[in-house]
């Protein structure tokens, strides 16, 4: 199928990239696992698999039962979600652009350069010319969106494995203190404070309450039900956002979607003869 990107993953950043690429006219198809752990839901078209489609800033995503559903939705100009974690679909739509954005900080699901003309993968754990033809930076900083064709991210450069910077900065992030089941006591957008319940986790020993870290607003939360391991991420506290930023695409990810929609505008330029447009 022409004009077709394939995105690996609908969390936040993955759904910065796939916006600006369904925005700048692609067809894109985003296969995803049967049950996402994006936190940041509001913003991640990963929801689709819960609810059958899921909306970003105007842009719908729908849930395709199958792959014969997927394409007749791509065909129609729908942006499409379909539950193919191990990304068997490749083979049969031969995409000319394949995007690996499930920031496993490794290739931990096989992402290679034959899988289409053109690779690309977000954030560490690639090497741009060995295993896809571009990395793109996911690090805040000086070089975040940087397009990297040769060698790695600068969290793979780290000499303690890619963990930057004060622990303190991740008082935001509210993780598992044990492995279970989780319920959520809060919803997305909520106020919180410090030491506000948050959820509870079901262990085998009994319930585990997990409190806020500080206060602000709850920008992200994974779903109730889903079995968590320890020290997995299950929430997202910001101290100064809005309620109503909860529902808009963050700079960060807005920025590594321009960049992906850039790598793979510079790629096609170099191909004046079969234009990625044509039909």
């Amino acid at each position: 199928m022409k004009r077709l990107v394939i995105v690996r993953g609908g969390g936040e950043l993955a759904s910065g990239a796939i916006h600006c690429l369904y925005r700048a006219g692609f067809r894109v198809l985003v296969l995803e696992q049967a049950e996402p752990t994006a936190t940041r839901r509001k913003v991640s078209f990963s929801d689709a698999m819960y609810k059958g489609e899921a909306e970003v800033e105007r842009v719908v995503c729908y849930l395709a039962k199958n792959e014969k559903e997927a394409k007749k939705r791509l065909k129609k100009g729908e942006l499409v979600m379909l539950k193919d974690p191990g990304a068997k679909c490749i083979k049969e739509l031969e995409p000319r652009v394949v995007v690996d954005a499930l920031l496993r900080h490794g290739n931990v699901a096989g992402t290679n350069r034959k899988m289409a003309e053109h690779t690309i993968a977000l954030g560490p754990g690639f090497c741009a010319g060995r295993d896809v033809d571009v990395v793109v930076e996911t690090m805040r900083g000086h070089n975040l969106g940087r397009l990297i064709y040769e060698g790695y991210s600068y969290r793979d450069q780290q000499s303690d494995g890619g963990i930057i910077g004060d622990p303190a900065n991740l008082e935001h992030l509210v993780f598992a203190p044990a492995a279970g089941k989780v319920k959520l006591l809060q919803g997305i957008t909520l106020m919180v404070k410090k030491g506000d319940p948050l959820a509870e986790i079901q262990t085998k020993g009994g319930k585990v309450r997990v409190d806020a870290t500080i206060d602000g607003v709850l920008r992200g939360a994974i779903h109730s039900g889903l079995t968590v391991a320890e020290g997995q991420k299950i929430a997202d506290i910001h101290p100064s956002m809005s309620q109503e930023d909860c529902y808009t695409i963050s700079d960060k990810a807005r920025c590594i979607g321009g960049s992906v929609l850039e790598a793979v505008m510079a790629w096609e330029a170099k191909r004046p003869k079969r234009f990625f447009f044509d039909d």
